[in-house]
């Protein structure tokens, strides 16, 4: 079977708060350069380029966000920018984009499949990567069938959800039926999983738009009756204003819960492309090569008797007799945190903002 006719929403959503102070409401995740030298959102288009055509990558953010991606994004025109007048969480994201793009791909071929990844992925092998999104694509193309794609864990993270697998998807190597989802399991539980062939969930969904219709007429009825709503005004000049009086209302819930983990038919590909998902500045230690003995970061730095830290400053830090510390400077911030204490983050995000602060966030 040839390659289905590949198209691909990048979802750019979330200040990525276990970022800050780099990350704020001006400079989302995607934006920075983490573990990669460029923005990770033109990464995850780059890796597409000349893979998938230019015309078939869309970046789906809100409103509020959508300055920030162009101007990172320049060469990508802003007609392929999908706008949510504010975020509601993937659900009702890839909705939208799915109704927008429906027509387009129906002309495109029959065979067209709707590719859903992140913007803030590292991924270090990108043909292993093509090569496993061509698998998935194959299997969304020809059967009514949700894909996921699935990275064999490293370690009993309970920073991740978890994929279980059934029995194999017949034709396709690596691939097959999912059993079922465990959301962030503890270590314990995690480890019963990898035994028993669980993979990471790496948050990328492939299907056909006809697939995702009567998923969500079933599942969550009152997003498929808004979005119905938006798709009949499609195309028109009223499509703007259905889509800010409808959008802002529908439910906030993500695409995994709303939809994948409800779904009847979902079948899953495993992937080794050297994923990454950097959920915070302890991550990036670790995915730098950070073992718990090694100073690590950016900028200049020395350290007596000290070790496992990670460093971002333009000044000279001198680190004496500390362990475990992160430090990052910018121009109107210095963040102080012990590794492993990121997840409090957003508290102090949500201090900080209560005191009236709301300049430096």
């Amino acid at each position: 079977m040839r390659r289905p006719a590949l198209w691909v929403v990048i979802i750019a959503g979330g200040r990525g708060l276990r970022f800050w102070p780099r990350s704020r409401r001006n400079r989302p995740k995607p934006v920075l350069a983490l573990g990669s030298r460029q923005p990770l959102i033109v990464e995850t288009v780059d890796r597409l380029r000349g893979w998938v055509p230019a015309r078939r990558i869309f970046i789906s953010t809100s409103e509020s966000m959508a300055g920030i991606f162009q101007k990172t994004l320049p060469a990508l025109p802003r007609s392929q920018f999908i706008l949510e007048p504010e975020g509601r969480d993937t659900a009702p994201g890839v909705g939208l984009a799915a109704l927008l793009l429906e027509k387009r791909m129906a002309r495109s071929g029959a065979d067209s499949v709707l590719a859903v990844l992140p913007a803030d992925h590292v991924i270090t092998r990108p043909a292993a990567f093509r090569r496993t999104l061509a698998q998935a694509a194959r299997i969304a193309a020809r059967e009514d069938v949700f894909v996921t794609l699935g990275i064999r864990p490293t370690s009993p993270s309970p920073l991740f959800g978890y994929l279980l697998p059934g029995k194999p998807y017949p034709g396709v190597k690596g691939a097959r039926w999912l059993l079922r989802f465990q959301e962030k399991p503890a270590p314990a539980v995690a480890r019963k999983l990898i035994a028993r062939g669980g993979l990471w969930n790496a948050g990328m969904f492939l299907f056909r738009p006809s697939v995702l219709w009567p998923a969500l007429r079933q599942h969550q009825p009152a997003m498929f009756a808004g979005l119905a709503r938006i798709a009949a005004a499609a195309g028109t000049r009223r499509e703007k204003q259905v889509i800010r009086d409808v959008f802002p209302r529908l439910k906030k819930i993500s695409f995994d819960y709303a939809v994948m983990e409800k779904a009847e038919k979902v079948a899953m590909v495993r992937g080794d492309f050297g994923w990454t998902d950097l959920g915070g500045w302890d991550m990036l230690y670790r995915f730098q090569g950070g073992d718990g003995r090694k100073n690590l970061g950016a900028g200049r730095r020395a350290a007596l008797d000290s070790r496992g830290c990670y460093v971002e400053s333009e000044k000279l830090v001198a680190l004496v007799g500390v362990e475990n510390l992160i430090l990052v400077e910018t121009a109107d911030v210095i963040l102080v945190m012990a590794r492993g204490q990121g997840a409090k983050l957003k508290s102090l995000v949500a201090m900080l903002e209560a005191k009236g602060l709301s300049r430096y966030l």
